[in-house]
């Protein structure tokens, strides 16, 4: 969309006409909501969000924290189709499958699966975290040590037809034994919604357990949750989705980019998913697209700059700092983090010692 109003002549090429569902990124965090309402895409996508206006932060069966923060919740497909329904007509939109990208001359082709072929100047790859096109390319995948996650996705309900008393919280575990990074819930609709990531690289049975008897297993890795939230039961089936961390190599080449997930993935419990996506796509729109095509040639050299780009790299980093910060605070026993831990819990309970009072009472009540 950003290229079509520079003038830009834009093939999208997609295996779906509507993106289907997917337990991915279901919520838009501040930056993000700023990006989008930029871009111009904030207001279509509000009828499909739940409006957040506060979240408690809670850990050890109390509130500790109220923080007064906009964020929406909103399904991962339900974002992906809105802002495709706004796409220009100038757009061209290819329903296929990918299964070659070559050269012919300066350009690339685009080979898909019914033998149809484009050719093109320049090929983005925002194919996600899985694609064989990669591979076909000579692209490899360099995966971070000691870097993944489980995410799981479900919906409650409070008990006795009550209403639950908060937009959103950020539920912290007491400890490191159940390997939990925090419990997320939000509205979404109706709904509401609930994130928990955890490190559990080679614990499928826990993996099952929660998916089987998800109620049960949070009532054991978070015995004093229902204190804050009050009684609810967990409805519809789990979702789960495993995160191993990695960046690409082999990627430099002429007339190709890759973006977002395409080039190195995110760790959920960041919440940096979108934020990494929108800086991408801004990036390349915006400073180096334009400055590309208004002169001949694709080289390589091009394609490096993109790479490099300040803003991109920033992102790319904090991604993965992040990440490694959040496993440390979850898992590593040392005095060092768990001088972390405590402080993040009394830091947060005295920073508003007015809203907590006020938020506890609203939940006596």
């Amino acid at each position: 969309m950003l290229l079509v109003k520079q003038g830009v002549h834009v093939i999208l090429v997609d295996r779906t006409a509507d993106y289907p569902r997917r337990f991915k990124a279901e919520k838009l965090e501040s930056d993000q909501i700023e990006m989008l309402r930029a871009l111009g895409h904030m207001e279509r996508l509000l009828p499909w969000t739940g409006h957040i206006r506060s979240i408690w932060e809670a850990q050890n069966g109390r509130v500790i924290r109220v923080r007064q923060w906009e964020q929406y919740g909103i399904f991962y497909q339900d974002m992906v189709n809105g802002v495709r329904a706004a796409l220009p007509p100038e757009v061209e939109f290819v329903l296929g499958n990918v299964q070659e990208i070559g050269y012919q001359g300066e350009l690339r082709s685009v080979i898909l699966e019914d033998g149809e072929e484009y050719l093109a100047r320049l090929v983005v790859l925002a194919t996600g975290t899985e694609n064989p096109l990669l591979s076909r390319l000579g692209i490899s995948k360099r995966a971070i040590p000691q870097a993944s996650s489980d995410a799981f996705g479900f919906s409650i309900e409070p008990r006795a037809g009550r209403s639950f008393p908060f937009d959103a919280v950020t539920y912290y575990p007491d400890n490191c034994d159940e390997k939990l990074a925090y419990l997320s819930l939000f509205r979404i609709g109706t709904a509401m919604r609930a994130n928990l990531f955890a490190f559990w690289s080679g614990n499928e049975a826990g993996v099952r357990k929660l998916v089987r008897t998800p109620h049960s297993e949070l009532q054991r890795m978070l015995p004093k949750l229902a204190e804050v939230i009050g009684e609810f039961e967990v409805v519809g089936r789990v979702e789960t989705w495993r995160t191993v961390l990695y960046q690409v190599e082999g990627h430099l080449q002429p007339g190709l980019v890759l973006l977002a997930d395409a080039f190195q993935n995110v760790c959920p419990t960041t919440g940096l998913g979108v934020s990494k996506v929108l800086t991408d796509v801004e990036v390349f729109c915006s400073e180096c697209a334009p400055r590309w095509l208004a002169t001949g040639g694709m080289d390589i050299e091009k394609i490096v700059s993109f790479y490099r780009m300040p803003r991109k790299t920033q992102m790319d980093e904090l991604s993965v700092m992040d990440a490694w910060r959040n496993r440390q605070l979850s898992l590593n026993r040392s005095f060092a983090w768990q001088a972390r831990r405590a402080r993040r819990r009394w830091t947060s309970l005295f920073s508003n010692p007015v809203n907590y009072f006020t938020s506890m009472r609203k939940l006596r009540a």
